[in-house]
C-alpha cells in the first residue's frame, strides 16, 4: 500500500465520522425537543443521557482512531522486521557470496601453488635428470678416456719393451759377435788379410782407426755391462782379466796382428796398446778398492 492509497483511505475515514456526527447531533436536538415536552427532571435526564452518548460518540472515534493507530504502528512495526529480515537475509546471502568467492579464491590460489610446485618439482627433476645423464656422459667419456690412455699406455711399454728386448738383443748379439770374432782370431791359421774395422775391439763405437778413438769411459761401459753373456757371474777383476790377456802387447803382437792386412798392423797395435795401459790402470785401481777394504 502506497502513502498514496492511505491518504485517501484516511479521507474516506474523516468523511464517515462526519457523516456519523451529523447524524448523531440530529438524534441529539430530537431528545432534547422530547426533554423539554416532558419537564425539566426529564430535560436533565435526557441532556445527561445525551452528554453520555455524546461522550460515547466522541469516544469511538477515539478508540477507533487509537486503534487505526495501534494497526499503523503495527505495521510500520512489521514491515521494519521485514526490511530488517530482508537486509538481515541478504547480508547473509550477500556473507554466504563473499565466502565463496573467499574460498574459490584460495582454492585457485591452491591450485596455482599446487602447480608451480609442481612444476618447479619437474625443473628440479629435469634438471637433476640432465645433470645426472651429463654426468654419466662426463664418467664414461672419462672411462673411455682412461681406457684409452691405458691403452696406449700399454702400447708404449710394449713397444718399449720390444724397443728394449731388441736393443737388449741386439747387444747379447754385439757381445757374442765379439767373443765369436776373438775365437776366430785366436783359433785360425788362415787369417792373413783382416782389415782394422773388423777388428773387436771392446767398445761399443764402431770403426776405431786409431788410439784415438778409444775411451776409458767407453771401455768401462762395454766390459761390466750386465747384459754381456758368460760374464754374469765373473767380477769385475775377471772381467778385466780377460781382455788384459787379449791386449798384452806381447801376445797381441805375436799372435794377431800378424793376421791383419799389412797396412793396417801398426795401426791396430797401437790401437791394442792404447787399450792394455787402459785396462792395466783399471786393474790396478781394483787391486787397490780390494786392500782399502
Amino acid at each position: 500500500m502506497t502513502a498514496e492509497d492511505r491518504i485517501f483511505l484516511k479521507q474516506l475515514e474523516d468523511l464517515r465520522l462526519d457523516q456519523l456526527r451529523s447524524h448523531t447531533l440530529g438524534d441529539a436536538r430530537e431528545v432534547v425537543a422530547r426533554a423539554e415536552a416532558l419537564g425539566p427532571r426529564r430535560e436533565l435526564e435526557h441532556v445527561e443521557r445525551d452528554r453520555q452518548a455524546a461522550l460515547r460518540l466522541e469516544e469511538k472515534p477515539r478508540r477507533q482512531k487509537e486503534e487505526e493507530e495501534s494497526r499503523r504502528l503495527e505495521e510500520l512495526r512489521r514491515l521494519e522486521e521485514e526490511r530488517q529480515r530482508q537486509e538481515e537475509e541478504k547480508r547473509r546471502q550477500e556473507e554466504a557470496r563473499r565466502r565463496q568467492e573467499e574460498a574459490r579464491r584460495r582454492a585457485e590460489e591452491l591450485a596455482r601453488l599446487h602447480e608451480q610446485r609442481e612444476r618447479e618439482l619437474q625443473a628440479k627433476r629435469e634438471a637433476f635428470r640432465k645433470a645426472q645423464e651429463e654426468a654419466e656422459r662426463r664418467a664414461r667419456e672419462q672411462a673411455e678416456q682412461r681406457l684409452r690412455e691405458e691403452a696406449r699406455r700399454q702400447e708404449r711399454q710394449r713397444q718399449e719393451e720390444l724397443s728394449r728386448n731388441k736393443a737388449q738383443a741386439d747387444l747379447v748379439a754385439f757381445f757374442q759377435l765379439y767373443d765369436a770374432k776373438w775365437q776366430e782370431l785366436k783359433l785360425s791359421q788362415k787369417l792373413t788379410s783382416v782389415m782394422l774395422f773388423e777388428m773387436p775391439w771392446p767398445t761399443f763405437q764402431q770403426g776405431c782407426a786409431s788410439p784415438d778413438d778409444i775411451s776409458r769411459c767407453s771401455v768401462e761401459e762395454f766390459i761390466f755391462h750386465p747384459l754381456r753373456p758368460g760374464m754374469e757371474t765373473k767380477s769385475r777383476k775377471d772381467r778385466l782379466k780377460v781382455e788384459i790377456l787379449r791386449f798384452h802387447p806381447d801376445k797381441f803382437n805375436s799372435n794377431i796382428v800378424r793376421k791383419l792386412r799389412e797396412c793396417d798392423r801398426e795401426k791396430a797395435s797401437e790401437i791394442a796398446g792404447a787399450l792394455a795401459r787402459i785396462l792395466t790402470n783399471m786393474m790396478a785401481e781394483e787391486v787397490q778398492k780390494e786392500k782399502d777394504q
